[in-house]
């Protein structure tokens, strides 16, 4: 078994094909990764990836015994870090950038919490949670004063955030 191992050139000697294919089929997977960093395939561009290792690994073991679990240890001992690299990487191209929300889109949203004293009409029943309408928007709130039935006039109460508008009922006008 050792000298199977050991073995660091086919039988036939020399240089064949199978090793070859496999320096091809690693470097078509590198492309590949590289591809499915920009183009969005849903996956598709990473499987044929993952398969071109897996063949340039077969090719390598063709070849011999030391190529093919040399081959073995790079793709798996490397699969990590050239997975991490992808992402820092892929974080900052264009495509990142639309698909993933940025914190400067978050800042926006969030600020727009309407001002303490802003009237405005109760959607639903208030239990205390309901769905409250002010300036025109649409807005999940809390009653302050516990139920407020729908139809009710409101206004935003202190203490309001982004995360939870407080609500109070105020006396019909």
């Amino acid at each position: 078994m050792i000298e199977i191992l050991a073995q660091t050139a086919p039988a036939t000697g020399g240089f064949d094909t199978a090793l070859i294919a496999g320096f091809a089929l690693f470097g078509l997977a590198l492309v590949l990764a590289a591809l499915e960093l920009v183009v969005p395939s849903a996956g598709a561009i990473t499987a044929l990836c993952a398969l071109c290792i897996v063949a340039g690994v077969v090719s390598f073991f063709v070849h011999s015994m030391l190529w093919g679990f040399a081959s073995l240890a790079f793709a798996l001992g490397g699969a990590p870090f050239a997975i991490g690299y992808g992402l820092r990487l892929w974080s900052t191209t264009p495509l990142a950038r639309r698909a993933v929300l940025s914190t400067e889109l978050e800042a926006t949203r969030s600020s727009g919490v309407p001002p303490v004293g802003a009237r405005g009409t109760a959607l639903t029943d208030m239990r205390p949670v309901g769905r409250v309408e002010i300036d025109g928007r649409a807005i999940e709130a809390i009653a302050e004063g516990g139920f407020i039935e729908a139809g009710s006039p409101l206004a935003v109460a202190e203490g309001s955030t982004a995360a939870s508008l407080r609500v109070r009922a105020i006396a019909r006008t």
